[in-house]
């Protein structure tokens, strides 16, 4: 994911963008942690 590529979106998105950006980050570092 581009977090720069959020700067053309609306400030409204941008928020959303980063939730969702922020979400799968911590999913992904679980998963990884718990299966390797």
């Amino acid at each position: 994911w581009d977090l720069q590529a959020a700067d053309q979106l609306p400030q409204s998105l941008r928020v959303f963008y980063a939730a969702v950006y922020n979400t799968t980050h911590q999913i992904s570092y679980t998963v990884l942690r718990r299966h390797g």
